[in-house]
C-alpha cells in the first residue's frame, strides 16, 4: 500500500453501509477498504465476499486491533456512534462517524476530547457538502454575492415504504427519527451558510407511523444579524428535495441535488427573470472518502469538524425538547 492511500475499516455490513458507503470507500483513489465488522456473521461474511473485503470480524476488539485499519467508517445506530468513535479513536484509529454526531451535546464532547487525546481525525458524514454545486455556492455565498443573508430553506421529504428498524422508533436509540434521520442533513446545510445558530425551536410530529419519534420535524433557527432558516424533513410523506436561499441581491433554488442527482439550479436578482440550468451527477460519498483520506494524510483538513458535529446536535436538542 503506498504512502498516498488510506486503509479504511467499517462498522456495519448491511444498509447504507452495503450498498452506498462500502462502494464509496472501494471508487476513492485515495482508499481502500481493508476490513469490516457486523455484529451478524452472516451479514459480515455476504459483505465481505460481495465486496472483496480482505477481513471481515464479528468482534469489535478484533477490528480494533487490526493495525492495518487507518479510518474508521462509524456507521452504525445513532446510540452506538459514541462508544464505538471514542473505542475506535482511543485504539489509534481516524474517525469518520456518520450523522447525527451521537445522541446529545455531552456524547459529543466526550468524542472530541477522545479525538483530541488521541491526536487523531474525527470528521463528521454530511456527504451533501462535498457536492461541487454546494461548495461553489457556499463560496459565492460566503463572499456576498448574494447580498447580505435574508433566509435559507432546505426542505427534504423522504417517504418510508415500510416500518424502519426497532431503534429508530425509539428516542433513546435514535435522539428522533425524521430529525436525526433527515433533518440533521438540512440543519448542517443551514449552519454551514448561515453560520452558527443563536435560537433555534421545532415541532415534532408523528403523523404517518405514530411512533414515539418524530417523522415529521420542523426546525426554525435564527442567526447574527437576524436571519432566519427552515429545516423541513419528513421520513412519512414524500416530497420536495429543495435548497433556497435568499440574500439581499439574488436569490438561488436547487431541486434534487442532495444525493447527487444532476438536479436543477435556478438563480435570479430582484423580480427579473429567473436563469435556469442543469447540473451534472456526481458521488458526494467518494469525494467525502477522499476528502477524509486526505485529512489522514495531512495533505487538506476535513471540512466538516467534529464541533460542527456538535453545534448540529446542539441544535436537534434545541428542537426536540429532549
Amino acid at each position: 500500500m503506498g504512502r498516498s492511500q488510506v486503509t479504511w475499516g467499517l462498522i456495519g455490513a448491511s444498509g447504507w453501509a452495503d450498498s452506498t458507503f462500502g462502494p464509496a470507500i472501494a471508487a476513492a483513489d485515495n482508499a481502500s477498504l481493508h476490513a469490516v465488522v457486523s455484529s451478524n456473521q452472516e451479514s459480515a461474511s455476504a459483505f465481505c465476499e460481495k465486496h472483496e473485503v480482505a477481513k471481515c470480524y464479528t468482534s469489535f476488539d478484533e477490528f480494533l486491533a487490526d493495525d492495518a485499519i487507518q479510518a474508521v467508517w462509524v456507521a452504525s445506530p445513532n446510540h452506538l456512534h459514541a462508544p464505538q468513535a471514542i473505542a475506535a479513536l482511543k485504539a489509534g484509529k481516524h474517525v469518520l462517524c456518520e450523522k447525527p454526531m451521537a445522541l446529545n451535546v455531552a456524547e459529543c464532547e466526550s468524542m472530541i476530547a477522545a479525538a483530541e487525546a488521541a491526536g487523531r481525525q474525527l470528521g463528521i458524514g454530511y456527504h451533501m457538502r462535498h457536492h461541487p454545486l454546494h461548495q461553489e455556492l457556499q463560496a459565492d455565498w460566503k463572499a456576498g454575492q448574494f447580498g447580505s443573508p435574508v433566509f435559507f430553506r432546505a426542505q427534504l421529504y423522504l417517504a418510508y415504504e415500510e416500518a424502519p428498524s426497532l431503534w429508530r422508533r425509539q428516542k433513546a436509540t435514535s435522539g428522533g427519527w425524521a430529525i436525526s434521520d433527515v433533518g440533521t442533513h438540512l440543519i448542517d446545510l443551514c449552519r454551514w451558510f448561515m453560520g452558527d445558530v443563536e435560537a433555534a425551536q421545532g415541532l415534532l410530529s408523528n403523523p404517518r407511523w405514530g411512533y414515539e419519534t418524530d417523522d415529521h420535524a420542523l426546525v426554525t433557527m435564527r442567526f447574527k444579524g437576524g436571519a432566519v432558516a427552515i429545516a423541513d424533513a419528513s421520513t412519512g410523506s414524500g416530497g420536495p428535495a429543495r435548497l433556497e436561499m435568499y440574500g439581499t441581491d439574488s436569490y438561488c433554488i436547487l431541486e434534487k441535488t442532495f444525493f447527487g442527482h444532476g438536479g436543477l439550479v435556478i438563480r435570479g436578482s430582484g423580480n427579473g427573470e429567473p436563469r435556469v440550468s442543469g447540473y451534472h451527477n456526481v458521488n458526494q460519498y467518494r469525494s467525502q472518502v477522499e476528502a477524509f483520506s486526505r485529512a489522514v494524510l495531512g495533505i487538506a483538513p476535513f471540512p466538516v469538524t467534529a464541533r460542527d458535529g456538535l453545534e448540529n446536535v446542539r441544535v436537534m436538542q434545541a428542537a426536540r425538547g429532549y
